[in-house]
């Protein structure tokens, strides 16, 4: 692909990103359909953070994605903010129009629809391992699914507790937290309708690492879902297919949020099997 003055400018932020398979998704797919656009990452510390966003802004940038650990840290950076950004207070995806910087969420809807697809409706009771950014946004959207109840563990209880409180004042549906650890699940695995890795343990290159140590007490028709996508299959979700348990990785959440930003930024649509084909040569089973 040859770069001139008219080729679009995309991005991702966030540190680290050497795990992120986003560049070479994008810059795949562009080049495929012989599109005049780039996808970059740019690796920054969160002491540059509004110098970076300025710096982008200033290069006419059509937009950039924004991953860990920037999700909340970049709201006061904005212009603007969409529903779902606003409602979760944190952004995936930032579109600069015009010099106007707008903040959106795609996670929740990404993860969605990415449930749907493979026949899973939103329901019961869901435990989220994790309360980060990216639980935030799927559970306000799962909950405006069908979720009837939400449990956040985490290793930080004041973020799993803060997450809690957030989710049951926005949605109306009963939130606990407690601490993350084995005994903790163990407790809420018997009711245990849907279960939601949003931790990034498991995630290449500490594909030997899970969060649980054991399955044994979670009710056999539960769902098991990770939004890790790189490996393919984690720990968790081995273990899980090991005691004949539905299992949902975190591929079709990347691809559908892949299919969002591109929606968003350049007013393109793709189908789910190009960005497959793109990404699949990069993504560890």
């Amino acid at each position: 692909m040859d770069i001139n003055c008219h080729t679009r400018l995309l991005a991702i932020i966030g540190n680290p990103l050497g795990h992120s398979l986003s560049p070479f998704m994008y810059n795949r797919l562009f080049d495929k359909r012989k599109l005049n656009c780039i996808y970059m990452p740019f690796e920054i510390q969160a002491v540059d953070l509004e110098k970076g966003l300025k710096s982008l802004q200033t290069l006419n940038f059509a937009g950039f994605n924004v991953t860990i650990p920037f999700k909340q840290m970049v709201i006061p950076f904005l212009d603007e903010l969409s529903e779902e950004a606003q409602a979760c207070q944190a952004v995936n995806l930032v579109k600069n129009e015009g010099g106007v910087l707008k903040g959106y969420n795609t996670d929740g809807q990404g993860f969605v629809r990415g449930l749907i697809q493979a026949g899973i409706f939103p329901r019961g009771r869901t435990v989220f391992i994790g309360a980060g950014g990216a639980a935030r946004s799927i559970a306000y959207e799962m909950a405006r699914a069908g979720m009837l109840r939400v449990d956040f563990l985490d290793i930080d209880y004041l973020q799993a507790e803060t997450m809690a409180e957030f989710i049951s004042s926005q949605t109306g549906i009963p939130a606990s937290a407690a601490v993350m650890n084995q005994a903790a699940f163990d407790r809420l695995a018997p009711d245990t309708d849907i279960l939601i890795n949003c931790s990034p343990v498991g995630m290449s290159p500490g594909v030997d690492a899970s969060p649980l140590a054991s399955l044994e007490q979670i009710k056999k028709d539960a769902v098991i879902c990770d939004i890790i996508y790189n490996p393919r299959q984690t720990k968790l979700l081995k273990m899980a297919e090991s005691h004949n348990l539905k299992t949902i990785n975190g591929l079709p959440m990347f691809i559908n949020q892949a299919l969002l930003t591109l929606e968003i930024l350049l007013d393109e649509s793709f189908a789910a099997a190009e960005l497959e084909e793109a990404v699949a040569p990069h993504v560890k089973q």
